[in-house]
């Protein structure tokens, strides 16, 4: 038995053990090898032929797969690494790249009970809120200190403080709060836009700060 075979649709001498042509990609594997070089009748050229040969009986057809235009496909790759890589570098720095930096948050009634110190340029300012929701606030610089009621509003996540005004019997909003680090909080004045840093501070020394002024109501 020859070691090759003749494919049916090229005419081209292949493996005999070959299942698919590789001179056309057709699908030979029912084709019989042939017996030996004498035996293998003339057959005339694929080419040399006006009528191209018929497929013999018992030989099943197969197309030649279609080679697709890939020239395309690289450039569609590249950009969806690039935008993958786009998309992860972003989420990395809205999630990760200011991991860092404190960002603001609004402040709460229970985050702002006890005493706070507060400073703004050379001034010193002293606040105890109260659980009653009553307020105490010192002004050294002024000599005197006074006693309301204040509340916190919220609006749009941004947190405002009010106190309420006796003379007028109305609440004022005085001041915006947000708060970066633990018992740290940044006043900043409604009217003026000053800014007043407050720092939690022992409510004994608070306490002698406001002893040493005189109450005004």
């Amino acid at each position: 038995m020859s070691d090759l075979k003749t494919c049916p649709f090229c005419l081209e001498e292949i493996p005999a053990r070959a299942i698919k042509c590789k001179y056309c990609e057709s699908m030979v594997d029912d084709v019989t090898p042939k017996a030996s070089e004498k035996s293998t009748p003339a057959v005339t050229s694929f080419y040399e032929d006006q009528n191209p040969p018929q497929t013999p009986p018992g030989i099943h057809y197969h197309a030649a797969p279609e080679k697709k235009n890939r020239k395309f496909l690289v450039p569609l790759i590249v950009v969806a690494v690039l935008l993958l890589l786009t998309g992860a570098g972003a989420g990395y720095w809205f999630l990760l790249g200011d991991a860092g930096v404190p960002v603001a948050e609004a402040v709460e009634t229970d985050d702002i009970l006890g005493s706070w110190k507060g400073t703004t340029g050379d001034e010193e300012i002293f606040f105890q809120f109260q659980p009653n929701d009553m307020v105490s606030i010192a002004v050294p610089s002024e000599g005197y200190w006074f006693r309301t009621e204040y509340r916190l509003v919220t609006s749009d996540d941004t947190s405002y403080l009010e106190l309420h005004n006796r003379g007028t019997d109305e609440w004022e909003r005085i001041a915006e709060l947000s708060a970066s680090e633990p018992e740290t909080i940044t006043m900043v004045d409604t009217w003026d836009g000053i800014v007043i840093d407050l720092v939690s501070h022992p409510d004994s020394d608070v306490g002698d700060v406001f002893r040493e002024l005189r109450f005004e109501r």
